[in-house]
């Protein structure tokens, strides 16, 4: 029973200490941080293999076309 009690006593310090940062925190963020699906998108558009690398065992996809015949990425 002491051990629910501690626990719960616990849970309601930590969430009023999350609303007490919430408030002080409320418009001082100048850069908000994106969401791990954009960072994710963006990480995907910037990075391609470059033209001459081999293409053939590459999970990243080229930045031109990957060439059927020399099996390496062609600009």
């Amino acid at each position: 029973m002491k051990l629910i009690c501690v626990f719960i006593v616990a849970v309601l310090l930590l969430t009023a200490c999350q609303l007490n940062a919430a408030d002080d925190s409320r418009d001082t963020q100048k850069h908000r941080a994106l969401r791990s699906t954009t960072k994710l998108s963006m990480s995907k558009k910037d990075s391609c293999v470059p033209d001459g690398d081999s293409c053939l065992f590459s999970r990243i996809p080229c930045c031109g076309t990957c060439s059927s015949r020399s099996k390496s990425c062609v600009g």
